[in-house]
């Protein structure tokens, strides 16, 4: 854009000085008063011309007969061609016409900056003649040469400071940045020793960012390493915790005639979930049996810790009295007492202590149900009160159940029915006792196994402890 404003500039300036010329030799030639003699007027008159540069004219009349050129033999002819007579007839002064008739012929040539230039004369006689000469301007085509090389140089300077200024740019900025991104990386695919690495003379922004980096990196990486460290010391205690809370689990050597099928799953390393069952020999072929399922509020450690403390009351408070009223109000004083409302859990308890009979006290846990495989009837059973530690005066009641050998005692809690599927519901109460209504003729243990291996199948996520117990009522 430039080189085509400064080429339109030159022609514009071409063409002002081509006139500017032509006038200024105008007026300087009509005064000489030139014969067809080379005498000292023409002498005047070439000297005139060479202050012009012109070296080269014709000068002929208006029929076209030449009267002197310089040089000498410059034309081979006595008369000019009928082309120049035509522009000669244009610009004599004895044309009639226009008003604005021309006082010279120029023709321009834009490619070399010469030009064609006739003008009229008056001789010593008074007769006019033309005076026909071609010149260039020199100084234009001098400032045209200057003019590409200027161009020249700008474009291989322009070229060299772009190369120099590429070079720079990517050892100052595009470098660094680059090692910065790569740093970044690794530390995005774990690997916290990476750092930026260059030499840090610049003391510019990069250098400042580079700085920053490793600074950062190097927090990231002791933070991550005390994280790692707390972490491993964490999951240490949490196994010792598990290990621990399984210390309160019963074995079930002494209950093997209820064919018990258990599934107990935590969430996490520790459950908040927790199980017991009790045996008592009341003399005169007289037996009691209890099992005790209960389902702590929250998850975690917390959740675990409850366990624990109910475990614990529990098996203090039945070795005093087991009548299972008795124990549950207890337990939910005990409960309250000393978590002070903070934490409360749902239970249930299960008691056969006469044949063909079952009792239970729920706690605000989901329903338990009984099946008989005979006659394919379910049973379920309510709460009959708030879930433990809601308070210290909370009164729970017996609920009995006449059973048959053979009949199935389901157990469970909300981990089971509340977890989420993967269409967006619920495992739910009615999905799982059709499936174990299902497979009823299976074992139990069979049974829970098939529940849990549904349910692994089926759910999105975990979200609370798992626990299934299905007892069978002995012969």
């Amino acid at each position: 854009m430039i080189f085509e404003n400064q080429s339109d500039l030159l022609l514009k300036n071409f063409q002002f000085q081509s006139e500017n010329l032509a006038n200024t030799i105008l007026a300087d030639l009509q005064n000489i008063g030139l014969s067809q003699n080379r005498d000292e007027a023409f002498d005047v008159f070439r000297k005139t011309l060479k202050l012009y540069d012109i070296d080269s004219f014709v000068i002929f009349q208006s029929d076209g007969v030449i009267w002197e050129t310089e040089p000498e033999n410059l034309v081979s002819s006595n008369s000019v061609s009928e082309a120049l007579i035509r522009k000669s007839k244009d610009v004599s002064s004895d044309k009639e016409g226009s008003l604005f008739k021309a006082r010279y012929s120029l023709d321009l040539n834009e490619d070399d900056f010469t030009v064609d230039f006739l003008l009229p004369i008056r001789a010593a006689n008074g007769e006019e003649v033309f005076l026909s000469t071609h010149f260039n301007i020199a100084s234009i085509q001098e400032r045209l040469k200057q003019l590409y090389i200027q161009v020249a140089y700008a474009v291989v300077w322009g070229v060299v400071f772009h190369l120099i200024f590429a070079i720079l740019v990517y050892r100052a900025i595009f470098r660094r940045v680059g090692l910065l991104e790569n740093a970044s990386k690794e530390m995005t695919e774990g690997n916290l020793k990476s750092r930026v690495n260059w030499n840090f003379k610049n003391e510019d922004e990069l250098d400042n960012l580079g700085h920053a980096f490793n600074s950062m990196a190097g927090e990231i990486e002791t933070k991550v390493n005390t994280i790692t460290r707390l972490n491993d010391e964490i999951n240490q205690e949490l196994q010792i915790g598990k290990e621990v809370q399984e210390l309160f689990l019963p074995p079930q050597k002494k209950y093997k005639k209820f064919k018990i099928g258990k599934i107990y799953r935590p969430m996490r390393e520790v459950s908040g979930d927790i199980y017991q069952y009790f045996y008592f020999d009341e003399g005169n072929e007289k037996e009691f049996y209890g099992f005790f399922l209960a389902d702590a509020s929250g998850h975690g450690v917390s959740a675990a810790l409850v366990t624990v403390v109910m475990a614990m009351s529990l098996q203090g408070i039945m070795k005093e009295n087991h009548d299972p009223i008795f124990a549950i109000n207890y337990l939910g004083e005990t409960i309250a007492n000393r978590l002070q409302a903070s934490f409360f859990a749902t239970g249930v308890f299960v008691i056969l202590d006469e044949p063909g009979k079952v009792k239970f006290v729920n706690a605000g846990h989901n329903a338990p149900f009984i099946i008989r495989p005979s006659t394919k009837e379910i049973t379920y059973i309510d709460s009959s009160g708030p879930p433990l530690g809601m308070g210290d005066d909370i009164q729970y009641s017996l609920a009995e159940f006449t059973v048959e050998p053979g009949d199935k005692i389901i157990l469970y809690t909300d981990g089971v029915v509340e977890t989420p599927l993967k269409d967006g519901t619920l495992y739910g109460l009615d999905r799982f006792a059709e499936l174990v209504m299902n497979n009823i003729e299976k074992t139990n243990t069979e049974i829970v196994d098939l529940a849990m291996a549904d349910l692994d199948l089926l759910h999105e996520e975990y979200k609370d402890d798992v626990t299934m117990i299905i007892l069978e009522i002995p012969e």
